[in-house]
């Protein structure tokens, strides 16, 4: 599967205050950051960083993974938080660019309001056992971190809670944390055994 070399974020950041953001569930959005970096859902590049993000929702807006951060290990300080996203500019508390999907999160939340968690993975067990599994999927590939990508996936979303980004990775929500945590372990076990039935892993 193609992808796209990472060159960093696509839009403008604003930052309003460099402070780290506070909540009690950082450690938690931490700890599963670890689990999908072991788990190889998460592939380091250059820079420092590795891919994936995942975000969870507060009340002035979200907390996500920042630019160059590796998920599987993540401090406070890696984390921003998202206050708003007008067009192409991220307004944002935090020492570090966010995630450069940071627009699909922030389109996501604003669709969904039961939503509040995302993880953005690169689970390719997933990505080949998709249709068996009968996952939605973008029909068109996009960039990450465009508006285009934010405007495909708004095609498919509706009420679905895992869908794949062609040659992109996958996405699962989650109305909690570990509700989403859950819910891509739970769906890697499915694809790997579909595969292992098939003989193709």
């Amino acid at each position: 599967m193609n992808e796209e070399k990472y060159v960093g974020t696509k839009f403008n950041t604003i930052f309003l205050n460099k402070q780290v953001p506070k909540s009690k569930r950082i450690e938690e959005l931490i700890y599963w950051g670890e689990k999908f970096y072991k788990m190889g859902l998460s592939k380091p590049y250059e820079g420092g960083g590795s891919t994936g993000n995942l975000s969870f929702r507060v009340k002035s807006g979200f907390i996500i993974k920042g630019s160059y951060t590796n998920l599987g290990k993540m401090r406070k300080e890696d984390l921003v938080k998202v206050i708003k996203c007008k067009g192409l500019n991220v307004y944002v508390i935090g020492k570090k660019e966010p995630s450069s999907e940071t627009l699909l999160h922030h389109a996501i939340y604003k669709k969904r309001s039961e939503i509040n968690a995302i993880f953005h993975l690169h689970d390719y067990l997933v990505m080949k056992a998709g249709k068996k599994l009968h996952i939605v999927e973008t029909k068109r590939y996009q960039p990450y971190g465009t508006l285009e990508l934010v405007k495909e996936v708004m095609k498919i979303l509706d009420k679905n809670n895992y869908i794949i980004l062609k040659n992109g990775g996958i996405v699962a929500l989650g109305k909690t944390i570990k509700e989403a945590g859950e819910r891509v372990l739970e769906t890697h076990k499915n694809a790997k055994k579909i595969l292992i039935s098939k003989a193709l892993l």
